[in-house]
């Protein structure tokens, strides 16, 4: 169909090649008669004067002509708009002839496709029909199979018969199978019951054994010597007061002290916190506690409570009870407890309370008043109005707050250390625990404390902000100490609000707390003489008798289940 369409077009164009001759010959020719004219019109004109009898003749012959002329004009015209015309029929019959062509092409990719399916197809159908073949054979197989099993089957009934009497049998032993079971599901729930006896018991001895060591006890750990130091610090080798004691040469005299137990240089984060570990467990158990650390300036106190949390050995005693905190409370969960913990972070800056995980850290009002106050309830509990409480369900979620608190603590340069910190830091981490077994429930509180370093002015080097920070921090813990002397002479008015410091830790140092008195000391002989401050403090911390931890426990009411 496309040839004899282009043969068409090839005889159209020849017509049109012939057509377009002729017009122009016409107009040659019309060319030399209008030439021809204007030559017979300049002849007349030299001899008009000659010829006016023939001028009206003349006249009318060349008004015939231009007649002529313009006659011959509208044809042109005519012509050229026919020769458009055709143009444009020929760039249509062009402008389809590629549609056309486009269409072929892809009729013919059908074709070859249809042809590739067509093979394909004829391969399928060889497969199938082998496939076929085999499974004729099989079924055959399986013919001759049926009538073998039909006999076994026969055979197999017999034996089904025989094997009713062994159901019998069966069914009897199952009876008494059955009622082992549920003698042994019996004994499983007494000795459940007596886990959870025994854990009640665990708790009372453990509380017992906490309480033998006494209420306040007191630990002390020295940082090791760095290379460019010289140590003071001894250790006794043998008696009763190894892993006790310490003896500390200042001005050539030896100075000797006992406590409840000494880490030396080369204990371990993990060593200081597998001695507390029971001390942490009371938290969970209902109980208050309480462990700080008290000590100079670079004596490891933030080492020692916070450490370094990103590397697993150097890990503090902080993010240390909260990991065990929240793996025991975990495995409690089979004996029906349940668990919600709330975390608060403060700091003591200058006699003022700072809200460490608050979103806007300023804590003056106006008039240099803090807006956070000090408040004990009946049960001994502590609370700061206006302080920041955030709920946590795991660890993670702790350590994240911690590091906000960090960020956000006031530390400043002083001869005694690059980065000391100027605030006591106090972490709080109360927790409510419900059985559901058992209706019990518990409160308990765990407060870590870092208090700021201890030591004389002209020790400190500390002018400007940095001496009245020192100023504000020496009155604290001299207030602190006033408090201990206090409690350690039975006086009947002990000094609590002297400080913010003393005031926050009242339910601790002289209510039903578990406290616990980290001593830092710097082995080195230049700080011997903050040394012996700091051991004599904690020595007289050591013999002070507070009151006798309470549990914090209820049973829950009907209502309340």
């Amino acid at each position: 169909m496309l040839q004899d369409t282009n043969k068409r077009l090839q005889e159209y164009n020849t017509s049109l090649q012939q057509y377009n001759s002729n017009l122009q010959a016409d107009v040659t020719k019309n060319g030399e008669t209008i030439t021809k004219l204007q030559k017979e019109k300049n002849t007349m004109v030299e001899t008009m004067n000659g010829l006016k009898d023939h001028a009206n003749s003349v006249k009318m012959q060349l008004d015939l002509a231009k007649s002529s002329q313009n006659e011959a004009l509208k044809q042109k015209n005519e012509l050229l708009k026919e020769v458009d015309n055709l143009r444009s029929e020929l760039q249509q019959v062009r402008e389809d002839r590629d549609h056309k062509l486009v269409e072929v092409h892809s009729l013919l990719a059908e074709i070859g496709t249809y042809k590739e399916m067509t093979g394909k197809s004829a391969v399928e159908l060889d497969n199938v029909m082998t496939r076929s073949t085999a499974l004729e054979e099989i079924c055959s197989a399986q013919q001759e199979r049926i009538k073998l099993l039909e006999v076994q089957l026969a055979s197999t009934n017999e034996k089904l018969k025989r094997s009713d009497l062994t159901t019998i049998e069966s069914m009897t032993e199952y009876e008494k199978q059955k009622r082992m079971s549920e003698d042994l599901q019996l004994r499983l729930e007494e000795a459940e019951q007596q886990i959870i006896d025994g854990e009640k018991l665990r708790k009372k001895l453990h509380n017992t054994i906490l309480e033998l060591k006494g209420n306040i006890r007191v630990f002390c750990r020295v940082r090791p010597l760095l290379s460019n130091e010289s140590g003071a610090i001894s250790y006794p080798k043998s008696g009763e007061n190894l892993g006790h004691g310490i003896e500390l040469t200042h001005n050539a005299q030896m100075y000797a002290f006992t406590f409840d137990k000494v880490f030396d240089q080369l204990a371990s984060q993990e060593d200081v916190f597998i001695e507390i570990s029971q001390l942490v467990q009371s938290a969970l158990d209902g109980y208050k506690v309480c462990i700080f650390a008290y000590g100079q300036t670079g004596s490891g106190k933030t080492y020692t409570m916070m450490g370094k949390p990103e590397i697993h050995d150097q890990k503090g005693l902080i993010p240390r009870s909260l990991e065990q905190i929240f793996q025991t409370s975990q495995t409690l969960v089979s004996q029906g407890w349940k668990y919600n913990m709330q975390a608060s972070m403060l700091e003591i800056y200058n006699e003022t309370i700072r809200d460490l995980l608050a979103n806007n850290r300023t804590s003056i009002q106006d008039g240099g008043i803090s807006k956070y106050s000090i408040k004990h309830d009946t049960n001994g509990n502590t609370h700061v109005s206006d302080l920041t409480i955030v709920d946590v369900s795991s660890f993670n979620e702790v350590s994240s707050l911690l590091k906000r608190a960090a960020q956000s603590r006031s530390v400043g340069r002083t001869q005694m250390n690059e980065e000391s910190s100027r605030s006591h830091c106090v972490f709080t981490l109360r927790i409510f625990g419900v059985n559901e077994g058992t209706d019990q429930q518990v409160e308990g509180v765990l407060n870590l404390i870092d208090l700021a370093g201890s030591e004389r002015l002209n020790k400190s080097g500390a002018t400007g902000d940095r001496l009245k920070e020192t100023q504000a921090i020496n009155k604290s813990l001299s207030c602190l100490s006033d408090v201990i002397f206090s409690i350690a002479k039975k006086d009947e008015h002990v000094p609590f609000r002297n400080s913010k410091l003393t005031y926050l830790l009242q339910p601790c140092l002289g209510g039903d707390s578990k406290t616990l008195m980290f001593v830092n000391l710097s082995p080195e002989v230049s700080s011997t003489g903050e040394s012996i401050c700091s051991l004599r403090f904690a020595a007289r911390v050591n013999s002070c008798e507070i009151g006798i931890p309470r549990r914090q426990t209820q049973i829950r009411s009907l209502s309340q289940g």
